[in-house]
């Protein structure tokens, strides 16, 4: 089936593939912040290491976790 879209003169071009993909690694990136924000919150991991595996400092990491509900994690 073809379809036909209207697409303006000088449009932005968008890339369907890379969107999806870069959806679903921003979507991965979040579920590992929240699991190594809820294993510091549990005391299974260090905040320092947590901190580290985001390439965050100890100060950053705790600042998401503060500005993150328990609820959202």
């Amino acid at each position: 089936m073809n379809t036909l879209l209207d697409i303006p003169k000088g449009a932005e071009v968008i890339d369907v593939c890379k969107a999806v993909e870069e959806m679903m690694n921003e979507s991965e990136e979040r579920g590992e912040l929240r699991m190594l924000m809820q294993l510091v919150r549990d005391g299974d991991l260090k905040l320092e290491r947590a901190a580290e595996k985001t390439k965050m400092t100890v100060e950053q990491f705790e600042k998401v976790m503060e500005n993150t509900p328990l609820q959202a994690v």
